[in-house]
């Protein structure tokens, strides 16, 4: 565990890849002394950052609700701990920085933290700043991995921790581990994998960089390979790609509320529901209106959804 219970100001967002490692830290017994969360609503008139009083019996309405496997956003698990929460619209500005300094920290732990933090951040703690991404860096950076992973139709990702310089995902590499993705699995299941084994790999390192022995390598710049938020035409189905990739492409991001979209020739369809897949079929493509079931012939096999008329 953590010596001397080591002090961290914590950055990060709502969601699981923030707030399971950051129950994991509070765990290991380490003093998270606040909680930094980016502000979405930046206007010229916007304070340089405010701080947030949650709610504790909305904390605690969610324990009820969620059951035996509880799942606490990260405001409510500051709620829990007491723990401040510094909403900031402007990392650079000098009260943004004066109000982090205050709280002197051993390390800055980020996970899921939506914007580059800048020098003058980075230079607040003592041992340095900890990135959990979930990738394995070099490969995948930028600010949706998740998606690219599912794009790209790869057989594994992983996580990667790394101490953070100025640029994006470019520190040097403290630990990784590998996560293999399955046929169907969709992105809230990949990313309850990242967020849990991310949590337990981030207070490892943390760990290890209290008592010194945390030993960064480079990254390997010529392995690199960096992607930007996707667009519109990144979720659409390419044919020519294997009909295993149509399906776990569909599967893995399905969820997301963006169509997914495929041009038959004979329509625009997207793809309400990924069914199956068959390697060795060679059927032709066809889609039958009254039921919605579409066959796509991909290269190689035959991908099996249920689809609609874009725009229905």
């Amino acid at each position: 565990m953590p010596q001397a219970r080591a002090s961290v100001l914590f950055f990060g967002m709502v969601g699981e890849l923030s707030s399971v490692p950051l129950e994991a830290l509070l765990r290991s017994g380490v003093t998270v002394r606040a909680i930094v969360m980016p502000a979405f609503h930046v206007t010229r008139e916007s304070a340089p950052y405010r701080v947030l009083a949650p709610s504790r019996a909305r904390a605690q309405r969610s324990i009820h609700m969620l059951g035996v496997e509880p799942h606490l956003t990260t405001p409510e698990i500051a709620s829990k701990h007491a723990i401040p929460v510094l909403e900031v619209a402007r990392l650079r500005h000098h009260e943004t920085l004066d109000a982090l300094r205050v709280f002197a920290p051993d390390l800055i732990c980020v996970s899921c933290f939506t914007r580059r933090l800048p020098p003058e951040v980075l230079d607040i703690p003592r041992l340095g700043a900890a990135n959990l991404h979930p990738s394995l860096l070099p490969d995948n950076r930028g600010p949706d991995p998740l998606f690219w992973t599912f794009r790209r139709g790869d057989a594994q990702t992983g996580v990667t921790v790394h101490l953070m310089d100025g640029g994006l995902d470019t520190g040097p590499i403290l630990t990784q581990e590998v996560i293999p993705l399955h046929d169907g699995m969709s992105e809230a299941e990949l990313l309850r994998l990242c967020a849990r084994t991310g949590a337990r790999v981030l207070t490892e390192t943390v760990d290890d960089m209290i008592r010194g022995v945390a030993v960064p390598r480079p990254q390997n710049e010529a392995a690199a390979t960096t992607y930007s938020w996707p667009g519109t035409e990144d979720y659409q189905l390419l044919p020519d790609r294997s009909a295993r990739w149509a399906y776990n492409f569909c599967s893995g991001i399905i969820g997301r509320g963006q169509p997914v979209t495929v041009d038959t020739g004979n329509a625009h369809l997207r793809i309400i529901e990924p069914l199956t897949f068959d390697p060795a079929d060679r059927s032709a493509t066809s889609w039958e209106p009254a039921s919605g079931l579409l066959h796509l012939r991909c290269n190689p096999g035959v991908f099996v959804a249920r689809a609609a008329i874009f725009g229905t």
